[in-house]
């Protein structure tokens, strides 16, 4: 498996951070896309490489588990390891530390290579093996678990998809999505529960004056809230699929 690590420090800063003083997904989910630009460059694969070779990184699926939360103005040490390649498929792991080297924040991700002038899957080359230092030895199938399907849509919303929410690839960033999921689970749940997991996958992209429909199913459980989200785009196809768990 590769070895490759990349470390970054962060502090959390006022605009990252909830109405209690904790860092938001959001926020935490973008420190670990930063950390991976920041390995792709100091390796250059970054983005005029990938620019100038028309290809692109793609992310297919999360799953995050946040164990405690880092606060307004501490400072934090976000890593990414790559962990292996097959085909077009990378399997990338990130963590965060506090300055007590206590792991507040673990994520695993999936992403695929795609040639980004025919939108298709791109078999990854002996350069960004070279350049993430793995091996063509290395196989490990990582584990993420399978979201199941809503049965009752609870909650229900739309969005138009603004011109701020496109990232480099010209689509709709990855974060977003989770902003979306988070918007429909209701006040209550935000206010008294902290969100512990989140799953999601990737399934199709979207662009700038789409407009989508986020639908999430509640589940009451004796210690915990599960939420299962489902976003579409206006003609009803499946954009992406997660599940978040609150405590």
């Amino acid at each position: 498996m590769g070895n490759l690590i990349t470390t970054k420090e962060y502090e959390v800063h006022y605009y990252e951070v909830d109405c209690k003083k904790r860092a938001l997904i959001t926020s935490i989910m973008n420190y670990f896309d930063d950390v991976a630009i920041k390995q792709s460059e100091e390796g250059n694969v970054g983005l005029d490489y990938m620019a100038k070779n028309k290809i692109a990184w793609v992310l297919y699926k999360w799953n995050i588990n946040i164990y405690k939360y880092p606060l307004h103005g501490e400072k934090i040490k976000v890593r990414t390891n790559p962990k292996w390649f097959r085909r077009f498929y990378a399997y990338r792991i990130f963590d965060i530390m506090n300055e007590s080297g206590e792991i507040l924040v673990e994520a695993a991700s999936i992403w695929f290579l795609i040639d980004v002038e025919k939108r298709k899957p791109k078999k990854i080359g002996e350069d960004m093996r070279q350049a993430f230092d793995i091996s063509e030895n290395d196989i490990d199938i990582p584990e993420i678990p399978k979201i199941s399907h809503i049965i009752n849509k609870n909650v229900e919303k739309t969005f138009d998809v603004r011109y701020s929410d496109i990232d480099t690839n010209g689509h709709v960033n990855n974060v977003k999505y989770v902003s979306w999921a988070i918007e429909t689970v209701p006040l209550e749940i935000v206010k008294n529960y902290l969100l512990r997991n989140i799953n999601i996958t990737y399934e199709k992209e979207t662009t700038y004056g789409e407009t989508i429909k986020v639908s999430t199913e509640v589940i009451e459980e004796e210690n915990r809230i599960i939420c299962k989200h489902i976003i579409v785009d206006k003609e009803g196809k499946r954009l992406t699929t997660a599940q978040t768990i609150w405590e």
